[in-house]
């Protein structure tokens, strides 16, 4: 299963530029999302996360065959 990440940040954000920076340095791919700069703006970002601060990372499960890859990835889940 291909692995795919969202990485919501906002531009200026020392925090964000270090998680940007550590992700590209591990060759991690992902989908950069800036969020508002008011947190009261960021209504998708709280009811992805439950936060209105970032950086958020989050992996998107179901990237081809969506049914197998999300219940590949709870079994993952198992052997934490």
């Amino acid at each position: 299963m291909e692995r795919m990440f969202v990485l919501f940040s906002l531009e200026g954000c020392p925090y964000c530029r270090k998680a940007e920076k550590f992700l590209d340095e591990q060759r991690i791919k992902y989908r950069k999302i800036e969020v508002p700069r008011e947190h009261e703006k960021r209504t998708m970002l709280k009811e992805i996360s439950g936060q209105v601060s970032v950086p958020v990372l989050i992996e998107v499960i179901g990237s081809k065959n969506q049914d197998d890859d999300i219940i590949e990835w709870v079994r993952e889940l198992g052997k934490c």
